[in-house]
């Protein structure tokens, strides 16, 4: 059984159209049929229902169970390719989301060997997409922002902090003097917001929910700091986690009077089933130590 077969089926089962995966995959279409006789010929059993060739094609019960084993299949041996890539390399790729690199980094960069800097890899992304990164195989490990226990079996995470969302405003906005809000009393007033690929715009779904509100964003960006610049001027006001170190100055944070309010966690995720070199091993002790993880 080749893997090669293998990813024109799970193509073909995705998009039901011999020429379209063909195209996909730069080959003829005879080749995309030849793969599928093979496998039907390995397995002893029929993969598709082909019956009317302007119909879509239809699996058969074994031809959905082949797709789901040969999806897993497909996964494992992409994750063995880039495992094996990293340990040769002798480094380690961490996902690294901006908050991570601007507040809990600085902390714990002096604990850390100097050297070890020169055998990290840090991707920057946001929580989202750096889980992503992470069960694909793109990253070894990945600080993660997370609202509620991730339903992540596959992944060990170790939280090492916990920390409420506030409001942030200009410190000469109107609402600066105010000991706490409630997020319903933000209907109408401008936000601007971090993406979609951030948690931080989970917690603001959330809250939105919650109140059955949908506080007008102004402006969204990659950049936390974009965002601070942006409420710092009065262009509106953000909902940002207490992790995110401010301009005390020129901001003002204000706690939220939300029941119950979202909470922002972050931790250290790797994938349970990851071999580590014994470098990678040691590099990941050390960061586990660094952010006070060790037992």
């Amino acid at each position: 059984m080749q893997l090669k077969d293998l990813a024109y089926y799970v193509a073909l089962t995705e998009q039901k159209n011999f020429s379209l995966v063909a195209t996909q995959f730069h080959v003829s279409q005879p080749t995309i049929s030849a793969a599928i006789r093979r496998l039907e010929t390995e397995l002893q059993t029929q993969l598709l229902i082909r019956d009317n060739p302007h119909q879509p094609l239809v699996l058969t019960t074994t031809g959905q169970q082949v797709r789901d084993h040969a999806k897993l299949i497909l996964h494992q041996a992409n994750l063995m390719h880039l495992e094996v890539q990293h340990s040769e390399q002798q480094r380690l790729v961490i996902g690294m989301p901006p908050i991570i690199e601007i507040t809990y980094l600085p902390r714990v960069a002096r604990q850390l060997p100097p050297k070890i800097f020169k055998q990290l890899a840090p991707i920057s992304q946001g929580s989202l997409a750096a889980l992503k990164s992470l069960k694909s195989g793109q990253f070894d490990v990945a600080f993660l922002g997370y609202l509620d226990a991730l339903a992540e079996p596959a992944l060990t995470i170790e939280r090492f902090d916990r920390q409420p969302f506030s409001i942030i405003v200009a410190r000469d906005h109107p609402l600066a003097s105010q000991p706490e809000i409630a997020f319903q009393t933000l209907r109408q007033t401008p936000f601007i917001a971090l993406k979609h690929n951030f948690v931080h715009r989970q917690a603001f779904q959330q809250l939105a929910r919650q109140n059955h509100i949908q506080p007008p964003i102004l402006f969204e960006s990659n950049e936390i700091q974009g965002v601070l610049n942006m409420v710092a001027n009065q262009v509106g006001i953000a909902l940002l986690s207490n992790a995110v170190p401010i301009d005390k100055t020129a901001l003002v944070r204000i706690p939220l009077s939300d029941t119950p309010a979202p909470m922002f966690n972050v931790g250290l995720a790797y994938r349970q089933d990851t071999t580590f070199s014994p470098v990678q091993q040691q590099l990941l002790t050390q960061i586990r130590t660094a952010f006070g993880l060790q037992n």
